[in-house]
């Protein structure tokens, strides 16, 4: 229950509560019919949301990290799809990928969603052990969308797609409610983030799940590169309590993070030590055959490949639930997504840690 700064008609701050004005208020806001606590924005993964007792809450920062090509940005725009599937709003901005490529992702996330959900589908045996399907993959709907269709609109080259269609129906139901803004490494500042945000947060009447894709690229005109991520977070971190939205920011790694054995931790995230500190939640994304303990993979040399499609998301972070809880999700890249059927991890990983279900 947030309120903005700023001057009541008696010349008193109003950011200043006391617990009676609080009680009071939350009492009013309750005989409205209305929640007094925080909005909640769930992940769309059962396990993740679980472990922070619900999702994402408003005037949360949660910082995404992880190696290369582990899918920080599939999972970050996954997180967007899903707010808005639920029926809110999300907003990203993308430092590192076109409009027009995120909407590849997301026509073939929806295919697949929508494939998966046709009664009787697994069934027909359409579906392997991992959910991979015949929906189309984001290459299909890339190669649709380069050849053009000589002149037909959209909906006939969809049409022709598996799950196209009720891919298109899925995202025309989306209205207003999810918005990619391009971003630049030289325009997109932190006041042109605050300006955007609100601006969608006026018109749609609430405020959306934010991505940032990523922290680094974030303008600091004049600063260091540590200085830089420390004034990009701690802004991103006030931006979220004034206006009240959940802020996802996907963070690059050290250099050194990246040696080979190493397992990333929060401390591994490039810049400085305010990205732990200003952070609600820190998630960190891991191949599981690269963290698992090695006995797993000598004794059975089949884990290899079958711990290869696997992601562990670690819950670093969580001040809202419990922390350093691993868990993991099946990956399905070729739709641009994981699987949000998880669950904790069971074997040993690395850094001789034990998690079991």
């Amino acid at each position: 229950m947030a309120t903005a700064a700023g001057h009541g008609p008696t010349g008193t701050s109003t950011s200043l509560h006391s617990v009676s004005s609080l009680l009071t208020e939350v009492d009013h806001v309750l005989q409205r019919g209305l929640a007094p606590g925080a909005t909640v924005h769930p992940t769309g993964f059962a396990a993740l949301d679980a472990t922070l007792t619900g999702g994402f809450r408003s005037g949360e920062l949660i910082l995404v990290g992880g190696p290369a090509g582990n899918g920080k940005t599939t999972i970050g725009f996954q997180f967007a799809r899903n707010a808005v599937a639920a029926g809110g709003s999300a907003l990203v901005f993308s430092y590192e990928h076109e409009a027009h490529t995120l909407l590849e992702r997301l026509i073939s996330m929806e295919a697949m969603e929508a494939m998966e959900a046709m009664e009787g589908f697994e069934g027909a045996g359409a579906v392997d052990s991992f959910g991979i399907s015949n929906a189309a993959d984001v290459h299909s709907v890339r190669r649709a969308l380069e050849a053009g269709s000589g002149g037909a609109p959209l909906s006939a080259l969809l049409t022709g797609l598996p799950g196209g269609a009720e891919a298109q129906a899925a995202l025309a139901g989306y209205g207003d409610r999810l918005h990619i803004h391009e971003a630049s490494g030289a325009t997109t500042t932190l006041d042109e983030i605050s300006h955007v945000v609100r601006e969608v947060t006026a018109a749609g009447g609430r405020a959306p799940l934010v991505l940032v894709d990523y922290l680094q690229k974030v303008p600091v005109p004049g600063a260091a590169e540590d200085e830089r991520t420390t004034v990009a977070v701690e802004g991103l971190k006030d931006l979220a309590l004034e206006v009240g939205a959940p802020i996802v920011a996907i963070s690059a790694a050290d250099k050194d993070a990246l040696a080979s054995g190493h397992r990333m931790r929060t401390h591994d995230l490039r810049g400085t030590s305010s990205l732990a500190y200003e952070a609600d939640v820190v998630l960190i994304l891991s191949d599981k055959v690269d963290v698992v303990s090695r006995e797993h993979l000598v004794y059975d040399l089949g884990n290899v490949q079958r711990f290869r499609g696997w992601t562990v998301l670690t819950v670093e972070k969580n001040r809202h639930g419990r922390g350093h809880v691993e868990l993991e999700f099946a990956k399905d890249f070729e739709h641009g997504r994981f699987h949000t059927q998880g669950n904790e991890v069971r074997e040993r990983l690395i850094d001789e840690r034990l998690f079991t279900t």
